[in-house]
């Protein structure tokens, strides 16, 4: 069968890697190194292997039972699971065969920690009828634990067993249970958060967010992606959350908004690690859209408190407005703008934010409620004749002096958010498909106005890139503004991304590439509910 990669994680334990279990070559920012068996922010183990009465296997099917995944080798089913919560991953190798199960040895740790120096040689000791392999480092001690013998052979630790094997990687010393154990407080884990199964995006969206809740010893929150993106983002906190306000991840949100708060002193970091070394503070579409995120908290959970985050925001803002009185600063989109500018997506994001206050009559409770209600006026009056262009499209930015329009999916910002007339969005849609913005995947990230490099996402340039997030917002576009055929168009299109790479996850690219799970794609739950409601609003 052909290789792909698969994951299994739980809140401090995953491993990413092949199907055939090689994760040598998984990863830019660590090059080579971000595949493999990661517990905490250690990567113990990098690839595995499997021989069956002394000659290698290669795997011929794979199944993702949501609570583990199952690798099929002719002859034998490797089962693998990671902990819900321990930093612990629980493999069952079912055969009759002798079993040889091989880990390549390689300690790493967290982009951007320095690798840890020391000598990492492995102890072996016998108890009953388990081996216990165990190694410290720094005050860091990891085990395996295995049914049957344990060899060091250079690189590689080789597990044996004529007939069924079970290992346990583990930090702390494991205990006397085994994989079926582990394997039912995985069950009641996903029980607490998921719903029955169903094989819809729906719930693979849901059931791939809460495998992306990681905690560390500096905090838990979700993280963007696996296998590139295994830490703490703003913008895909915000959309990850969002998605996730009428489920019962609910207590995981609130975590996770405390989490960026923390780490943005109050506002939203663009991206930290999960040993919390900030790389990036927050861009200004970040930090609105954040507030926007803990308005809806406080609105849903009636913790006022959460306010706070959006007047922090709001005075954040009130020191970064140009002329026209619009955010200036960075956006979604990374690409370069030169000179003082305004971005729709943020302009968007403030003026949605200001609407929500209202409607939810928590205006009122702000400290900066004068200056939020004074904006929202000028907004309501002001928006779409500063923005909306005399060919019928909206600006990307504004500058001092003019509208410039680049051609990004930013473009869907107004529509996805609803910010705009029935006939006008209408007739925004219809523009958009006319001119190109729209592919079979998805919405393009640009029109073919200028030439953006694609950096890891693949050869040529960005524009035909279709990433699953503005595919999102596309389809909630549609539900708006009377274009139920497009939004179903990219539903299908998700829906056929589930099966692209490991079955049941929703990629950062379409059809497929990028992160093989990413957890923005949580947004797609509400969108997709409300498609199949029996009377969608428009």
């Amino acid at each position: 069968m052909d290789n792909f990669n698969y994951y299994v994680a739980g809140r401090r334990a995953y491993f990413f890697g092949g199907i055939d279990g090689n994760a040598e070559n998984i990863g830019w920012h660590l090059k080579g190194k971000m595949g493999g068996f990661w517990l905490d922010n250690y990567r113990l183990f990098s690839s595995y292997s499997l021989s069956l009465n002394g000659k290698r296997v290669s795997p011929t099917g794979f199944q993702n039972k949501v609570s583990e995944r199952i690798v099929n080798y002719p002859g034998a089913d490797l089962r693998i699971l990671a902990h819900p919560e321990r930093p612990l991953i629980s493999i069952r190798i079912e055969s009759r065969a002798k079993i040889e199960f091989c880990l390549r040895q390689e300690m790493d740790l967290v982009w951007l920690e320095d690798r840890p120096s020391g000598n990492i040689s492995l102890k072996v000791e016998n108890q009953d009828r388990d081996t216990i392999v165990w190694r410290e480092l720094e005050g860091m001690s990891s085990f395996v634990k295995v049914n049957g013998k344990a060899t060091s052979e250079g690189d590689w630790l080789k597990l044996s067993k004529r007939g069924s094997l079970e290992a346990v990687i583990a930090l702390g010393r494991p205990g006397k249970e085994g994989y079926e154990q582990y394997l039912l407080e995985r069950e009641e884990h996903n029980r607490r958060y998921l719903p029955p199964f169903q094989d819809t995006i729906p719930f693979w969206a849901r059931a791939g967010a809460l495998e992306l809740f990681f905690e560390r010893d500096v905090g838990c929150g979700f993280v963007a992606g696996l296998g590139e993106f295994p830490w703490w983002f703003g913008i895909d906190g915000v959309y990850t959350c969002l998605g996730l306000l009428e489920t019962p991840m609910l207590e995981l949100v609130g975590k996770t908004v405390d989490n960026l708060a923390k780490f943005g002193n109050g506002l939203a970091p663009h991206e930290v690690t999960t040993a919390g070394r900030i790389y990036a503070y927050g861009r200004m579409n970040e930090i609105i859209a954040f507030a926007y995120l803990a308005l809806k908290y406080a609105v849903k959970t009636s913790k006022k408190e959460y306010l706070e985050l959006v007047d922090n925001a709001l005075s954040h803002v009130s020191g970064h407005l140009s002329r026209k009185l619009y955010p200036q600063g960075e956006g979604i989109v990374e690409v370069p703008i030169s000179g003082e500018f305004a971005l729709l997506d943020s302009a968007c994001w403030l003026y949605s934010m200001l609407k929500e206050l209202r409607d939810s009559n928590m205006m009122k409770d702000l400290k900066n409620s004068q200056f939020a209600a004074w904006l929202l006026e000028r907004y309501d009056r002001e928006f779409l004749k500063d923005w909306y262009g005399k060919d019928g499209l909206f600006y990307d930015a504004l500058t001092e002096k003019s509208g410039n329009f680049e051609g990004h999916f930013i473009q869907i910002y107004p529509l996805s958010m609803g910010l705009i007339r029935r006939e006008i969005g209408e007739r925004l849609l219809a523009k958009m498909e006319k001119i190109g913005y729209f592919k079979e995947p998805g919405l393009i990230h640009s029109l073919p106005l200028k030439t953006f490099e694609a950096g890891d996402y693949g050869e040529g340039d960005k524009n035909d890139i279709v990433w699953s997030l503005p595919t999102l917002l596309a389809i909630e576009a549609g539900i708006r503004y009377g274009r139920p055929d497009l939004s179903e168009k990219f539903i299908l299109s998700l829906e056929n991304s589930l099966k692209s790479e490991m079955y049941g996850a929703l990629p950062e690219i379409l059809p497929a590439g990028g992160c093989t799970i990413q957890a923005w794609n949580a947004y797609a739950i509400a969108l997709i509910e409300h498609m199949n409601s029996p009377s969608p609003a428009c």
